[in-house]
């Protein structure tokens, strides 16, 4: 029997039996010291896949990731799933429903930069006979730890921040402007210089990478917390880079506008990506399995004048993803974190209507059922000119497209359109030809979405296909990114037209507006339209700033279904705008890390939130009529 499994996904494996993984707690990987630890090559790459393997503890719950709960928090999506998914309504409302909602996501990213800061500061505790693999190693932790600070500082605010090889005690909140963004800029420009040329595709940060993050997190900080507007057309001061101790660090001492435009230039020439022929070839439900059977897909000629056919798991187009394999299981801290749990919590909503039917059979092939969480917004779907081919291959419009689709009885927040990116796929028949049983379809323990359906006597790891059989890579960074990003910052359009062109649409010219919309259209349900927002809004922007405007647009008195019946969405506690302009997008901090500290002047709540701020809580769902 052949194993989804990947080079970069059996290190981590390897890892989960080695380290202390039944619980996030970052002083077991800080505490001996850097003296003794690392010894040996082995023991780099046992942490430094330890830090890989933080990006799946992530993925155990979605709800803790920062991708899908930027998802939630946009004007794309609603919280979905069930009348009693308090946790995604919440979420989606910006509100909190419990002190503990972000905890494991806290705890995650700092176990992250511990195990990243054991690599980077142990890295010469002995002699190395191949430098460029300690180069290159070196530049992996970086990156890794340069994403983990990224996700915090956005996440959270000003957090908790250190640069050195263990957490000091205490840890003193920093200020993610004028500490955290340029330490992260000096880590980017510094794996960059250290890694290799080579695309590896596999699951690992490449050069490539590390440039494509710098100026996502570049563009980030001088649009929100710089103001600078239109990026084509500021002229922005030098960011002053900070010293750092380990060798290897960069020797710039500032980066430039043109610098990021510079390392965007080296991944277009040098790094070897392309666009997909289609943009329809990105996602699973082209598989080969699905494809012809399809009636979106089947017969259908892309762009490139080719079939239709996904382009798998380490594309062209893919810079840098999380990669999965067939270890999930509800056991242990990262368990189902090996299986992208994304693909679940997005299916079409389970349970059943008022006449039993149940979505996620063979009625409503090829997508498969699931948690029905992180529905889309109408006004996605309305606002989307039909002309635009991506429209329809990223939103599954429920009710029309699949004759067998249900409204349950426990549904909630949904207008029955979904993210078709992110769907379990099924199959009607396996790889050898045969029919798809009725056991197949009802128990799901055989198999059930077109990942079991690959090979002979497939055996899931967790014992249920629809829960554990999803391996389709999480991509943090694709190519068609980069391209908008460069047109975003050089007002050049030929670099949009190039994605634009993958689409089957016209060349246009640049205008903001229109890069706007690009990257609304290309990148929707991708975990990066939330932060689009706030950076074209700017810091402290208030109730009639892009991003406050957007979410209330978008939400407030729109369609939905509620248990069955079509309902009007409000908010639970205030208003969208109201709520984004008293946090600016920021979440609130886990109150036990606070209480811990139980000093204001090393750690406080950010603005917005607190047991004391009625707007900020909510008990339960929202209920609609």
């Amino acid at each position: 029997m052949k194993k989804i499994l990947t080079m970069a996904a059996a290190a981590l494996l390897a890892l989960s039996f080695t380290a202390c993984d039944d619980k996030l707690d970052v002083t077991n990987y800080t505490s001996p010291n850097t003296g003794n630890f690392p010894a040996t090559t082995g023991d780099v790459n046992k942490e430094l896949n330890g830090a890989y393997s933080t990006l799946n503890a992530m993925c155990q719950d979605p709800l803790q990731m920062p991708y899908f709960v930027w998802d939630i928090m946009s004007d794309e999506q609603n919280g979905g799933g069930g009348t009693g998914d308090v946790e995604s309504h919440a979420i989606g409302h910006l509100t909190s429903n419990k002190a503990t909602l972000f905890d494991h996501a806290w705890a995650a990213l700092y176990q992250g930069v511990a195990r990243t800061s054991t690599v980077i500061y142990g890295i010469d505790n002995f002699e190395w006979a191949d430098q460029s693999q300690r180069n290159q190693l070196l530049g992996e932790a970086l990156f890794l730890r340069a994403q983990y600070y990224l996700w915090a500082s956005q996440m959270f605010g000003d957090v908790p921040a250190y640069w050195e090889a263990s957490r000091p005690t205490p840890c003193p909140q920093v200020s993610a402007q004028d500490v955290i963004y340029p330490h992260i800029f000096a880590d980017l420009v510094s794996a960059s210089e250290l890694m290799s040329k080579k695309v590896q595709g596999d699951g690992h940060a490449t050069k490539y990478a590390a440039e494509a993050l710098l100026a996502r997190a570049y563009l980030f900080y001088q649009g929100f917390y710089k103001k600078q507007g239109e990026m084509a057309t500021a002229n922005p001061e030098a960011v002053e880079l900070p010293a750092d101790t380990y060798k290897g660090a960069t020797a710039k001492t500032s980066l430039s506008k043109q610098d990021v435009i510079d390392a965007l230039n080296d991944v277009i020439q040098k790094g070897g990506y392309k666009l997909v022929g289609d943009f329809r070839d990105l996602w699973q439900y082209t598989n080969k399995l699905t494809v012809d059977d399809y009636d979106y897909t089947k017969g259908v000629k892309g762009v490139d004048g080719q079939p239709l056919m996904w382009a798998g798991n380490g594309n062209s187009e893919e810079i840098f993803q999380i990669q999965f394999m067939n270890a999930a299981s509800w056991n242990g801290t990262t368990g189902m974190g090996y299986c992208n749990q994304m693909e679940l919590y997005a299916a079409l909503r389970c349970d059943a209507d008022a006449q039993k039917r149940q979505n996620g059979g063979p009625e409503t092939f090829p997508f498969g059922q699931g948690w029905g969480q992180g529905t889309v917004t109408v006004s996605t779907w309305d606002n989307w000119p039909n002309s635009d081919i991506r429209k329809k291959a990223s939103i599954l419009n429920a009710p029309e497209e699949l004759k067998g689709f249900v409204f349950t009885t426990s549904c909630s927040e949904d207008a029955g359109f979904y993210n078709k990116k992110m769907q379990p796929i099924t199959a009607l028949k396996g790889y050898d030809g045969t029919a798809a049983t009725g056991t197949d379809w009802d128990n799901h323990s055989n198999r059930y979405t077109w990942w079991a359906c690959l090979q002979d006597a497939y055996v899931n790891n967790n014992g249920n296909s629809m829960q554990g059989d999803h391996f389709g890579d999480l991509m943090l960074i694709r190519y068609a990114d980069v391209l908008l990003m460069q047109t975003e910052l050089t007002g050049d359009a030929q670099y949009m037209n190039k994605v634009r062109a993958r689409a089957g649409l016209d060349p246009i010219t640049y205008t903001w507006a229109n890069l706007k919309a690009e990257r609304q259209h290309e990148l929707a349900f991708e975990g990066l339209r939330f932060n689009d927002l706030r950076r074209w809004s700017g810091i402290n922007g208030g109730e009639n700033c892009e991003a406050a405007q957007a979410l209330e647009k978008a939400k407030e008195g729109q369609r939905v279904n509620y248990t069955g019946n079509w309902a009007t969405m409000r908010h639970a506690t205030s208003s969208w705008s109201k709520r984004y302009a008293e946090t600016d997008g920021f979440l609130a901090i886990p109150s036990a890390e606070i209480e811990k500290v139980n000093d204001k002047t090393i750690l406080k709540q950010n603005p917005g939130w607190g047991a004391n701020v009625p707007e900020a809580n909510i008990a339960g769902s929202p209920v609609y009529q």
